[in-house]
């Protein structure tokens, strides 16, 4: 349950629930001897309280218990990594072109409804799912993001033709930390993966005919017949072994969300900053916890 929360929302809305309800109380001119009305709003912020403490600490173990290693170094499992993002090919967030390696964005149109009233209505989102690299001083590993919950991003907003644009990415070449599932294994190299690699290689060779045709026509007859397929295939082949042991020299490490509901985490602070927030939050709830219940106390 908890991973599927947002650390911000969940201390903001706590916050902001909790200080409502007894704004609430003041601006009803509910009086200290109503003691019914009291209890159901320190009942409302104990619960609360509780869950963000917990919620909180929650992960405050999880970052603290997950083992922490360098890239080279890692052995397959739920471990933290910390190093600089990046990509091999440029890429950009949508709207600003701002050099990232991962974002989302918003476009949000100001309009009028039927009863003439101005509001804002959301016309698009977009999230990139492009796997990235990181990278510490023993080596690197693929990121592959989806699925993760992305904290701690940078945020931009622009306006252009009566249109609201926010953009959230994380930059590139920016250090990054990760908590996720780290595979090892390395799939390139068997032979069930060597024929699925081959044949989408060759499907992509056949979508263009006339430069599958100046390659494997031998004869010039305007056709690949079943020799020529059979040497398209040899070379096929040939290319995806030659790619396969390319990555296994490289060591082709991706590391992407865990099995069994495990807390996936990009962040762009560092782990002892993060770690530092979440105890911070931690023991905020749980001392305004404790003032509830001694306040909830006196009622009864």
């Amino acid at each position: 349950m908890f991973q599927r929360l947002h650390a911000r929302s969940v201390n903001i809305a706590t916050l902001v629930i909790i200080a409502g309800s007894f704004i609430w109380a003041y601006v009803a001119h509910v009086k200290p001897t109503d003691s019914q009305v009291w209890a159901w709003l320190l009942s409302i912020g104990i619960c609360l309280s509780l869950f963000a403490t917990l919620f909180n600490y929650w992960r405050l173990l999880k970052i603290t218990e997950a083992p922490t290693s360098t890239i080279a170094a890692a052995a397959q499992g739920y471990i933290e990594l910390y190093g600089t993002a990046s990509t091999t090919q440029p890429f950009k967030s949508p709207y600003q072109g701002i050099p990232c390696v991962w974002y989302r964005a918003w476009v949000y149109a100001n309009c009028f409804n039927e009863d003439g009233k101005r509001e804002t209505q959301l016309l698009e989102y977009t999230e990139s799912d492009q796997t990235f690299q990181l990278t510490d001083d023993s080596g690197s590993c693929q990121v592959n993001p989806k699925g993760g919950e992305i904290i701690y991003a940078e945020k931009r907003t622009s306006f252009k033709n009566d249109h609201r644009y926010v953009e959230e990415f994380l930059p590139s070449n920016k250090p990054l930390y990760l908590l996720g599932y780290l595979d090892t294994r390395h799939s390139f190299g068997l032979e069930e993966t060597i024929k699925r690699d081959t044949g989408k290689l060759l499907s992509t060779w056949k979508s263009n005919p006339v430069k599958m045709l100046m390659r494997f026509d031998l004869n010039r007859d305007g056709k690949v017949d079943m020799r020529e397929w059979e040497l398209a295939r040899a070379e096929a082949r040939r290319e995806v072994e030659k790619q396969h042991l390319l990555k296994a020299s490289h060591g082709a490490f991706t590391i992407a969300k865990p099995a069994g509901g495990k807390l996936f985490l990009i962040s762009a602070l560092s782990p002892q900053i993060l770690r530092n927030r979440y105890q911070y939050w931690s023991l905020a709830h749980l001392f305004l916890l404790i003032i509830m219940l001694m306040a909830f106390a006196t009622l009864t």
